[in-house]
């Protein structure tokens, strides 16, 4: 059964969390997951061959294709209302929201989106954007591991796959969602089981826990004003706050102050499988291609075609090498056989002249004892020839000449007033039992005193044992 693979990984600036699945018929299956606080200070761990040497020496299992989250305080994000579904036409659009909402010039950032859900005349997309450098960086950081990437991705659709696969929102209504880490986190709008809007949330740094709950609290009111003024005001079904490693005690209430009676409920993200999991089962999806429009993917064209080439190269070596394996096994194997060939040859002649004389023996014995054979024939002896020559021969031909071979032939010449009874003289000759063939020879005049008579010579071969 095919399988294929992925790796999940989520990188931090001092940790690394990886999560490898297979894809089956059967479906997805977890083969590795842990993280990693890596090893050495921050400063240092921002050289890219420190980190390099860091993670080779504490994930040496980390293999094969990755797919790389990028958190959500680190890219631009925006979910848009798109009026087409055409991917050329929805290009343009989003190069225009791009402009709007990035403070970077278009050569240096990498964009990409997602469509999130769709009729058939417009859309809703996430659009993200990231300064081009910090793609780059990533890909040098895993040249140097020797790995490829294959998607780089968001954070945020990561948690977004996991917190789907567990039902972790309401099929309809709106509802809203706050991930929260030490590391930053983001805020999800949810409307009928899809993400309305998506808000990225920053790490405490040198807030205190008032400060950062009352940040958080302004950040939750700014969203809903957001969400009535674009899309119409709507009833909250309720908050949840998934969380990890943070105090949630001044968050909760300032929140809940904020919502008034709306719910809020307090999940813990420990619950959930890890990020990269979500990372990974979304580069596994039926539905991801990568290049394809439509799938958030920041890889750069030019590493697929780099990619590509590679492999092609990879390819044609593998393909020269295995032609020049089967040339090399043809002649090897034609070699083989020439000098098997040969010995047996040498072999056989070996035997042959061992056996050559007796073989030569062998044959003297048996021309002797086929020449006794045929002196004791009766059968074909020169009398019982010439009696049945002598027998056949028309009144009108005279024979003059007999000469008998033993066993062979009998020569015979004659002569007659015409040709015909030489030539009826033959077609008896030819029905006879005791001869094989008769071979007439030329037939010629010859003056005879006062006659002129035609001779004539025939070639009798017997029937009996040739030696």
């Amino acid at each position: 059964m095919a399988r294929n693979y992925i790796t999940g990984v989520r990188l931090g600036d001092t940790f690394l969390e990886l999560t490898t699945l297979s894809s089956s018929k059967k479906g997805m299956a977890v083969l590795a997951s842990r993280q990693v606080k890596l090893l050495g200070e921050t400063t240092a761990l921002a050289d890219f061959e420190k980190r390099a040497a860091a993670i080779r020496q504490q994930c040496p299992e980390l293999a094969g294709q990755v797919v790389i989250g990028l958190a959500p305080n680190r890219m631009l994000m925006r979910v848009v209302e798109l009026p087409t579904t055409d991917p050329a036409e929805m290009a343009a659009m989003i190069q225009l929201q791009v402009d709007q909402f990035s403070p970077f010039p278009e050569e240096r950032m990498a964009v990409s989106y997602e469509v999130l859900r769709a009729t058939e005349t417009s859309c809703r997309a996430l659009i993200t954007a990231v300064p081009r450098e910090q793609v780059d960086s990533l890909g040098e950081l895993f040249r140097r591991l020797g790995l490829p990437i294959r998607r780089i991705d968001a954070e945020i659709m990561g948690w977004w796959r996991l917190l789907a696969d567990y039902s972790a929102f309401a099929a309809q209504g709106r509802q809203l969602l706050l991930l929260l880490e030490p590391s930053g986190g983001a805020w999800l709008a949810i409307q009928d089981g899809q993400p309305q809007a998506i808000k990225a949330v920053s790490p405490r740094g040198d807030l205190s826990p008032e400060e950062y709950a009352a940040e958080l609290a302004g950040d939750l009111g700014a969203l809903i004003v957001a969400l009535d003024l674009e899309h119409g005001a709507m009833p909250l079904k309720g908050l949840d706050c998934w969380s990890r490693d943070m105090e949630m005690n001044l968050i909760v209430p300032r929140l809940q102050r904020e919502l008034g009676n709306v719910a809020v409920r307090v999940q813990s993200l420990e619950s959930l499988p890890p990020l990269s999991e979500g990372l990974a089962r979304r580069a596994l999806a039926p539905g991801f291609v990568q290049g394809r429009p439509g799938a958030l993917d920041l890889v750069p064209p030019a590493w697929r075609l780099e990619v590509a080439g590679r492999l092609f190269r990879r390819r044609l070596v593998i393909a020269a090498g295995a032609a020049l394996g089967l040339w090399v096994a043809a002649v090897g194997g034609f070699l083989i056989g020439f000098q098997w060939n040969r010995l047996q040859l040498k072999r056989l002649e070996t035997r042959l002249a061992e056996l050559q004389p007796a073989a030569d023996e062998v044959r003297r014995l048996q021309r002797q004892v086929h020449s006794f054979e045929t002196y004791l024939d009766r059968q074909y002896s020169a009398l019982e020839c010439l009696r049945e020559i002598s027998t056949l021969l028309p009144t009108n031909v005279d024979l003059t000449a007999f000469q008998f071979k033993k066993g062979k032939t009998i020569s015979l010449r004659g002569e007659a007033l015409a040709v015909e009874p030489i030539y009826d003289f033959k077609k008896v000759l030819d029905q006879s039992a005791l001869f094989k063939s008769i071979e007439m020879g030329s037939t010629q005049p010859s003056k005879r005193k006062e006659v002129t008579a035609q001779t004539f010579q025939m070639n009798v071969r017997l029937k009996g044992n040739q030696p």
